[in-house]
């Protein structure tokens, strides 16, 4: 019962966005939906079969997982008194990593959507930490909007290794987080096919539209990535730190590739309201691509009355050129107003560039730091129209 609210939400939003109007003209939100779910004119005839817009309601389950990993590596100083009583001062070497390894889990989920349009909320099943995902697609012949909101959090494991063995600074440290640490990302994925005669990616993956015969197309692809990472500033890693206790990312990628649907059989419908349509779909699709635009910052926070913990510094940095990819595997298949969707994917981005450290009067400039956040999903949907 948990996610019946949460379908009575997605269902008020899109009713909203699309309102019935029989009796009069309709409005302006009605007739730009219209326009947006309308059927391409580019589409060949004999290539798809395309029904009438419809409400789509659908239950999904998945398995999916989430890491993340950051290092750095910088150099500080350390002092001691030699047996003379003199001060020795060293700049000596730290490493610090941090690590979420969240464990597989099972998600469910509820769909909403009309025509080409769609709103999803899913959340993990028992299991340690919290995963939700909501998501906004739209997916057309020709192109597709998605936007994706993760949110997960998890206890971290971090471990620091400062000098090397034997000299006199050598620690190595390592422990877990009392409180869990959050990851959160947006990702906005946008797509345009080559080839918008006989090829429409959404077919194995919506079941609002149908090819008759295998075909690819090339395909121009885009992201933007907003990603946070953030444990309590309590901690004593965030010590370690100076107090640094949030990341946050920003990326803009573009590129290239392939896509390609494979349709095993086709049936055309016989009778009304699509009795007798059969329809299997399999998509497969790569698009290699670059981060032209790739930007993070820490943010360290410090307790400077009575426990509160305030933002004392934020170090902006912009990190070097990337290279991600996106990959997706569907199946499809319908049965009548019925479909079956199973997919795999994954979402991956990571960054890289130089940041700095405060202790006290001292600043470490030199401070190198790599992230990588990589999240898998295996997607099972089960969908009406009506």
């Amino acid at each position: 019962m948990r996610l019946f609210h949460p379908a009575l939400v997605l269902v008020a939003t899109l009713s909203f966005l699309y309102p019935a109007n029989a009796q009069g003209q309709k409005g302006w939100a009605s007739r730009t939906l219209d326009r947006i779910l309308a059927p391409s004119r580019e589409l060949e005839p004999s290539a798809f079969y395309v029904p009438a817009p419809r409400w789509t309601f659908a239950l999904t389950g998945d398995l999916r997982q989430a890491t993340f990993s950051q290092v750095q590596d910088f150099f500080l100083l350390s002092a001691k008194l030699s047996p003379s009583g003199e001060m020795i001062i060293e700049e000596t070497p730290v490493n610090l990593s941090a690590n979420v390894r969240g464990k597989i889990s099972t998600g469910i989920g509820v769909q909403v959507g009309y025509g080409d349009l769609s709103l999803s909320l899913s959340r993990n099943l028992g299991g340690k930490g919290k995963d939700h995902v909501f998501s906004f697609d739209y997916q057309s012949a020709g192109y597709a909007l998605q936007a994706q909101y993760f949110s997960h959090s998890a206890p971290v494991d971090y471990h620091q290794t400062c000098a090397e063995e034997g000299h006199w600074a050598y620690r190595d440290e390592d422990g877990v987080t009392e409180k869990p640490g959050l990851l959160r990302s947006l990702l906005v994925d946008g797509f345009y096919a080559f080839n918008r005669r006989t090829f429409a990616y959404s077919a194995a993956y919506r079941g609002t539209l149908f090819q008759k015969r295998s075909a690819g197309s090339w395909m121009f692809g885009s992201k933007l990535i907003l990603g946070e990472y953030r444990i309590d500033p309590e901690e004593e890693f965030a010590h370690w730190l100076n107090g640094q206790a949030r990341q946050t990312t920003a990326q803009v990628s573009f590129g290239g590739g392939y896509s390609y649907n494979l349709v095993p059989f086709h049936r055309q419908p016989s009778g009304e309201r699509d009795k007798g349509l059969r329809n299997l779909t399999i998509n497969l699709t790569l698009l290699p691509m670059v981060t032209l635009f790739n930007q993070f910052t820490a943010t360290a926070y410090n307790d400077l009355a009575d426990g509160v913990y305030t933002r004392v510094d934020k170090v902006v940095r912009n990190g070097k050129l990337q290279v991600n990819y996106v990959a997706r595997i569907g199946i499809g298949y319908t049965y009548n107003l019925f479909s079956i969707n199973l997919s795999a994917s994954n979402n991956d981005y990571s960054y890289r560039g130089i940041s700095s450290i405060t202790y006290g009067g001292y600043v470490s400039n030199n401070v190198k730091t790599e992230g990588s956040f990589f999240r898998w999903t295996t997607a099972l949907r089960l969908g009406m129209r009506f």
